[in-house]
């Protein structure tokens, strides 16, 4: 039996006399063309169904999120694409197995989320994989080093968890304190981290300061929003310590405009990112640019309340490059979307984004209840 399956039925024998639960499933159907590194056209079709059960008892409540994912294709076919795409996830439980490999088709499942959380009097515990949400940032966000994830991903809403253990208290509505311990492996390229992050609301202004220590590096950062006539504003910043000092920084502005020509309200922001850190070696738990300074706009619209036209621009004014990415999502159903989107890269060798690939992408998403 395999390590992930021992983890499933482990999870499975959680008291089944909830006094509330939820079982709801998610499937997945997203057909992209990309070029491999060959620049050759290649058509791959990825599919996933997500099964997700909630429940609480009392003071205790958790949630299991178990995936089978199939891709077929393209990607399987190059043997470079093929090694990253089939390369283990950088989690330190090892929950995650392939069924079945070959150059046409790749069948695995994994945990997504499988934890437990224990509340009482403002005292909260949670220990699992988990997804710890700290950062305002709509495209970067430097102060999440326990779940990053890069603007310019083919699925950003997927967020690989982190196996660990979150305490929080808070001692009004609106402040608290929490801390997150989560182990390191280097067989999976995780390293041991440890943060404790302060948060509260001074009028209008969310503030939280942070203190931890990720891998090697001693990091120290804040993350400031607050609302400025109608619009809103945020800040957040980094700063680490390893061998000599460098720090990320991301700070921006959002707005909705209304006007006779958008009765629904035009949503516009924009977001400049400072990376201090391109000369440091890569790591899978923070940001990771080629240029130390971008601009980024984002934009949104409902053009009917059934269909929403969402679209990024992320420039390298450094190199000249960019990266342009369009989505339509029109919601057939209550329970079904459907979305067409484009990623455009622009630049040449060694800029910000010449290593995307221009992808053209359909995707189905259908929510279910068991």
């Amino acid at each position: 039996m395999s390590r992930l399956s021992i983890l499933l039925l482990a999870c499975l024998v959680m008291p089944v006399s909830a006094v509330a639960q939820d079982v709801q499933g998610r499937y997945t159907q997203l057909l992209f063309q990309s070029r491999d590194s060959a620049s050759n056209s290649a058509w791959t079709d990825l599919n996933r169904l997500r099964l997700e059960w909630q429940g609480n008892r009392g003071s205790w409540s958790w949630q299991l999120s178990y995936d089978h994912q199939w891709l077929w294709g393209g990607l399987l076919r190059d043997p470079l694409l093929r090694r990253f795409v089939l390369a283990p996830e950088a989690t330190w439980l090892d929950a995650a197995d392939t069924l079945h490999a070959s150059s046409d088709l790749a069948w695995g499942h994994r945990l997504y989320r499988g934890w437990m959380r224990y509340e009482r009097s403002g005292f909260a515990l949670t220990v699992g994989r988990q997804r710890i949400a700290w950062g305002s940032g709509r495209i970067w966000n430097p102060t999440d080093r326990f779940n990053p994830v890069s603007p310019t991903a083919l699925e950003p809403d997927q967020k690989l968890g982190v196996d660990a253990l979150d305490v929080q208290w808070r001692y009004s509505a609106q402040g608290g304190f929490e801390g997150v311990l989560s182990p390191g492996r280097a067989a999976s390229r995780t390293a041991a981290k440890w943060a404790l992050r302060w948060s509260d609301t001074f009028h209008e202004t969310d503030l939280a300061l942070l203190v931890g220590r990720i891998g090697p590096e001693h990091v120290a950062g804040m993350d400031v929003t607050g609302n400025w006539h109608d619009a809103s504003y945020r800040l957040e910043w980094l700063q680490s310590w390893r061998h000599g000092r460098f720090g990320q920084l991301s700070t921006g502005v959002d707005y909705t405009w209304v006007s006779r020509w958008f009765p629904a309200g035009l949503y516009l922001a924009f977001e400049y990112f400072y990376n201090g850190a391109i000369s440091r070696p890569a790591r899978v738990d923070r940001l990771q640019t080629r240029a130390p300074h971008l601009f980024g706009l984002l934009a949104g619209y409902d053009l009917t309340p059934l269909w929403r036209l969402d679209g990024m621009l992320l420039l390298d004014p450094v190199h000249g490059s960019a990266f342009l990415a369009s989505r339509l999502t029109w919601s057939v159903r209550d329970n079904v979307d459907a979305i067409a989107f484009v990623q455009l890269p622009w630049g040449g060798a060694g800029d910000e984004f010449s290593g995307r690939q221009r992808v053209i992408a359909a995707q189905i998403d259908w929510y279910f209840d068991l």
